[in-house]
Formats: C-alpha cells, sequence, structure tokens
C-alpha cells in the first residue's frame, strides 16, 4: 500500500519548497505555503519508475465549465498519482502533457504576464489566470527554458465557474476542515486517508497540508482551520515539465 504514496527525495522536494519560498514576489507571497521540514518527509515510491498512458480528456473543457465538477481531483493508474484542475490533467508525459498549455489557452483572456529579477539574477515569472483563479510561478532561465515552480489556484472557483458552490475535491467545498477533506472518498481511495505532511504551524489552524504525487506535491492552505486555496508544486527534477510547447507565451 505504502507504494501509492510519492517517493519523496530529500534533495527534491524539499529543495523545491525552500526555493519556492526564497523566490516570492511580492505579488504572490500572501498564498506561499509554508516548507515543510526535512526530518518530517519519509521515502516512498509512488510509481516514480513507472510511465502510464494518459489521455488529454476530450471533456476537460466542459469539466472546467460544469460548476458541480470538482476542482482538483486526483486518479492513480497503475501506481502513478496524477492531479486534474478544472479538468485538465498535470501530467509531463505523452498525450496529457499538452494539459499545462491547453488549460493555460482556454483561461488566457484576462490573462496578465510579469517579471522581476532578484538580487542574485534570478528572473522570476508569474503568469495570472483571473478566469479561473490561478497562476502560475515558475524561472525563466533562458530565452528557451522555463522551469516551473507551482500552480496555485485561489478559492472558491470564480463566480462563472460555480463560485463558493463549486466542490474543491471530491464533494468538499472552500472553507472545508481538515478532517472533513481526510474522510472524503478521493482522498481515503488515493491517499488512505492521510495527509502525506504538515506545515509546522498546521496544529495551530492556519498552516499547510501536503499530498505526494508521482510528479509532485498538492498543498492544501488552511487559515482559521478553513481550507482557504490550493497550490500544486512541480518537482524540479522532472525534464517534461520544463518542455517549452507547455509555456508559449511565457518563454
Amino acid at each position: 500500500m505504502l507504494n501509492r504514496f510519492a517517493r519523496v527525495r530529500r534533495s527534491g522536494f524539499v529543495w523545491l519548497h525552500a526555493f519556492v519560498l526564497g523566490c516570492a514576489t511580492p505579488a504572490t507571497t500572501k498564498t506561499t505555503t509554508q516548507a515543510p521540514s526535512a526530518s518530517s518527509l519519509a521515502d516512498f515510491n509512488n510509481g516514480a519508475d513507472k510511465h502510464v498512458n494518459v489521455d488529454m480528456p476530450a471533456e476537460a473543457a466542459e469539466v472546467r465549465q460544469n460548476g458541480n465538477a470538482p476542482i482538483l481531483s486526483v486518479v492513480t493508474l497503475d501506481e502513478v498519482v496524477l492531479p486534474y484542475v478544472y479538468g485538465y490533467p498535470l501530467y509531463p508525459e505523452g498525450a496529457a502533457a499538452r494539459g499545462i498549455a491547453e488549460l493555460r489557452k482556454v483561461s488566457r483572456e484576462g490573462a496578465k504576464h510579469s517579471q522581476s529579477a532578484d538580487t542574485d539574477g534570478v528572473v522570476h515569472v508569474t503568469e495570472e489566470l483571473p478566469m479561473i483563479g490561478c497562476r502560475f510561478e515558475g524561472i525563466r532561465e533562458s530565452k528557451a527554458k522555463f522551469v516551473p515552480l507551482s500552480l496555485t489556484c485561489d478559492l472558491p472557483a470564480p463566480k462563472a465557474l460555480g463560485g463558493a458552490k463549486r466542490p474543491v475535491l471530491g464533494a468538499v467545498v472552500a472553507g472545508a476542515k481538515a478532517e472533513e477533506i481526510l474522510k472524503e472518498p478521493t482522498v481515503v481511495e488515493n491517499f488512505l486517508g492521510a495527509f502525506h505532511l504538515t506545515s509546522g504551524d498546521f496544529a495551530a489552524g492556519s498552516g499547510t497540508a501536503f499530498f505526494n504525487t508521482t510528479h509532485g506535491q498538492i498543498a492544501l492552505v488552511f487559515k482559521g482551520q478553513k481550507l482557504d486555496h490550493f497550490a500544486y508544486y512541480f518537482d524540479p527534477n522532472v525534464a517534461g515539465w520544463r518542455d517549452p510547447a507547455s509555456w508559449e507565451g511565457v518563454l
């Protein structure tokens, strides 16, 4: 059963969260999650050595517009765990690798791009997608190379996509408590009804709980013991996330 959990490398996801925190721009600091401590991570094999064929769903656009469909969904295929956001897969291989590009394409109305360089010369790029209330953040290493760090989605969904009544994960909605989420059948089925790690401030009611997936981490951020927003952190060691075809308009 543990094979369904994600393999978290101490040089991988720990670095990722620390990097995201260190690179947060003023405009996005309010929803940056707290980095988990290295001691709280365990080593699991979540199908990282497996490759499955994942289709690009033809009905993705319909799911995006369906106010009764969850914003975030999770599927396990032969030990490979992958998330979908508004019906579009976040998967770095095969046909499903188009998911990011397609999600960005259908949500491009009103999109805003910004970039800034830190004191080390690292160029931070943010793409805001107000149509879905989400944003991508990453690092532009060159004119031809963009390294995505995270996809963050505010809650509840925009009114045009269902608003506060639209479920976030399974049947739970924005503002749900942690115990409600852990009882959700989707969480029980894919994550055995348990968070894989939590931030140090989680017990106090305002912190972050993580689910490991094969190629990244889902972060659920709570404020006042209620689900406030979520993020997906891309594993920087996965080359497929850097495919230029996914980032047209960002490069």
